[in-house]
C-alpha cells in the first residue's frame, strides 16, 4: 500500500481495509469490485489488483497460508524480490534483508560507496553471523534510515554511526524538480430524470478497473450525444502520478439512450460503486 503512497493517506484506510478483509479467508466468495471500492483514495490500483489474484492463489494452493519460501512468493502476483525480502524476514523472521531506497541511503552513507542492492543485502549478510532476529533488524533499518538518516535532513548529531560514517554532516540538498506532464480533459455528466452514464471501455487509461465517467477522449461514443446544451458545472486540477490534469466536468441532460459500451447506474447507488477519487470528486 506505502509504495507511491504516503504513509498518512495509508494511516487513513489500513484499518477499513482489515476490517473488511481480516484474513486471507475473507477474500473468498469476495470480487475484485468489492477491493477496488475500500481501496479507493489509495491510488496505483494495479497493487489492489495483485492483491487480489495473489490472495486467491494463496487460498487455492497455498490453503490459505503465506508461503515462507522465496520462489513460491516471487512467483505470486505484484510481488517482486524487495516484497519476497521483507516478508521473509518480517513475516517469517527468516534470513533475508529487504532493501528499500531509505535502507539504501543509509547503508551508502555510512560506507561512502556506491552499492547495489545485491552489494547491500551481502554486507548485511557477512554482518549478521550470529543469529538474530531478522525481523527486528529489517524494520529497525527501515526506521532508522527514514527518521535519522533523512534524504534532505540528516539527523547526523542524533545518529549512533557518526563517528566513522563517510558522509556524517555533509549537506544533502535535493535539487530534482519532477516535471508534471500537463494535460486537460472534459468529463460529462450525462443525466437521465434517474440515472448517469458510465461507459466500459474507456480511452482514459488510468483506473482500467473502474466503470468511468465519458470524456473528450471517448470519441466514438461523444459522436453519439449533442453537446450543444453541454453546461460547464466545475473545473479544478488532479494529480495522477506524474500527470497534472486539468480537469473540466460538463453536464448534459439527456434521456436513457442505448448507446454501444453504456452503462446506466441509477443515481441513488452511485455510492455504492467503487470508484476511484476522481470520479467521486466529479460526481460530488
Amino acid at each position: 500500500m506505502l509504495q507511491q503512497t504516503t504513509v498518512k493517506t495509508v494511516e487513513n484506510k489500513i484499518l477499513e481495509i482489515i476490517n473488511i478483509f481480516p484474513s486471507f479467508n475473507s477474500f473468498k466468495n469476495k470480487r475484485l469490485e468489492h477491493l477496488l471500492k475500500v481501496w479507493s483514495g489509495l491510488g496505483y490500483y494495479k497493487r489492489a489488483e495483485n492483491l487480489f489474484k495473489a490472495v486467491t492463489i494463496i487460498n487455492n494452493s497455498y490453503n490459505g497460508k503465506l508461503p515462507d519460501d522465496r520462489d513460491s512468493l516471487i512467483s505470486l502476483p505484484g510481488v517482486g524480490k524487495y516484497t519476497s525480502s521483507a516478508i521473509l524476514a518480517i513475516g517469517h523472521n527468516k534470513k533475508s534483508f529487504p532493501v528499500d531506497i531509505n535502507v539504501k541511503r543509509l547503508i551508502q552513507r555510512v560506507s561512502g560507496l556506491k552499492l547495489k542492492d545485491d552489494e547491500i543485502e551481502e554486507i548485511l549478510s557477512l554482518a549478521c553471523k550470529k543469529k538474530i532476529s531478522y525481523r527486528s533488524l529489517a524494520e529497525s533499518m527501515m526506521d532508522y534510515s527514514s527518521i535519522i538518516c533523512k534524504k534532505n535532513s540528516p539527523e547526523c548529531s542524533k545518529c549512533i554511526f557518526s563517528s566513522f560514517c563517510k558522509s556524517a554532516f555533509q549537506s544533502f540538498k535535493n535539487n530534482k524538480n519532477i516535471k508534471k506532464n500537463n494535460k486537460e480533459i472534459d468529463f460529462y455528466l450525462i443525466n437521465s430524470p434517474l440515472h448517469i452514464c458510465f461507459i466500459k471501455k474507456p480511452k482514459f487509461q488510468f483506473y482500467k478497473n473502474f466503470i468511468h465517467l465519458p470524456s473528450n477522449l471517448d470519441k466514438e461514443f461523444i459522436a453519439n450525444l449533442n453537446l450543444k446544451n453541454k453546461e460547464k458545472i466545475k473545473s479544478f486540477k488532479f494529480t495522477i502520478t506524474n500527470n497534472l490534469f486539468q480537469i473540466n466536468v460538463y453536464k448534459l441532460n439527456l434521456k436513457k439512450l442505448k448507446i454501444n459500451n453504456s452503462v446506466w447506474i441509477e443515481k441513488s447507488k452511485t455510492n455504492q460503486l467503487a470508484l476511484p477519487t476522481l470520479f467521486k470528486r466529479i460526481l460530488n
